[in-house]
Parts: structure tokens; sequence; C-alpha cells
């Protein structure tokens, strides 16, 4: 019978997020870059969630804002992550001792966690662009709400998915 690997199994699955979280980054500044040219002279500049009020304005380098947002709000947002929630512990960062097994396992947990919220931030900005992008072109009528409720639920529920997880990975 093979023996299953489940710390490498973890380190790919933590690498296919990281990379699923940066190829949708990539994905919304090609969808930015192509829908530009083909965008007409009026668009869309915000859509309310709330109310029908939409701000038309003219074409402009400004559509950029929304993906330049998500970038900053990515790249921050990983910065943070890594810098106050997936770190080791203090015996492992001075050198006292090497990690142990459950070490690895809760970082790993950490950054599946990061990258999860990272790929549902980045939905939702790409969400709310190709609304924009659609309603300046008549296809919509605005935010499809229950989509955009739904990305929000799924951020909130990495809270408790991370306290699970957390809890059986404790000894």
């Amino acid at each position: 019978m093979p023996r299953l690997r489940f710390r490498s199994a973890g380190s790919q699955v933590t690498a296919l997020l990281a990379f699923a979280s940066w190829l949708l980054l990539a994905v919304s500044w090609v969808m930015s870059v192509y829908a530009y040219p083909r965008l007409p002279q009026e668009v869309l500049g915000w859509s309310s969630l709330w109310s029908g009020q939409a701000l038309w304005k003219a074409r402009s380098a400004s559509f950029f804002v929304y993906p330049l947002a998500q970038t900053l709000f990515f790249l921050v947002s990983l910065v943070l992550a890594k810098m106050a929630f997936i770190k080791a512990s203090p015996a492992t960062v001075s050198g006292e001792s090497s990690p142990g097994r459950g070490d690895r396992r809760v970082i790993e947990l950490k950054k599946e966690v990061t990258y999860l919220g990272l790929i549902f931030i980045n939905l939702v900005f790409i969400h709310l662009q190709t609304t924009l992008i659609l309603v300046s072109h008549g296809l919509a009528k605005g935010i499809n709400r229950f989509y955009f409720a739904m990305l929000l639920v799924v951020l909130v529920m990495l809270i408790p998915y991370y306290r699970i997880r957390r809890r059986m990975l404790a000894p």
C-alpha cells in the first residue's frame, strides 16, 4: 500500500491556492486592459448596492482605479497576514529547536486560510469590475447582490473554518 504524505500534500495545496490568488489578480488586470478600449464613451463609474443611482462619466484612465485598488489591497493584506498571522512560534524563529510537525501544520493551515481569503477578496473586486463593464455596455442592470453577498459570507465563514481546522490539529 502506498504511503500517504500529508505534509507535501499540504504544501501542494498551499502552493495551488497561492497560485490561484495571484492568477485572479492577473486575470483582473488582463480583463481591464482588454475591456478598456472596447468601452463606450460614457461608462459607469460606480454602482451602489443599495440604491439604483449610478454615477456615469466619460471613459478615462480612472477606470483602472478598481484593479489598482485590488492590487494594493491584495499586497497589503498579504504582507499583513505574513507579518501578523503566518509566523512561526518564537522558539522556531530564534533557532532553539526545529519546528515540530504540529507547528508546520498550523503554519500551513494559516497559509491556506490566508490564500483562500485572498481568492475571495479578488473575486469580490472582479465582480465589481465586471459589473461596471457590463452595465456600461447595457448588458446588466447592476451588481448581482446574491453573488456579492455569497462572496462576503464565504469570507466570513473562513473564521470558523480556521478555528475548527485548528482544533483538529491540536494534539
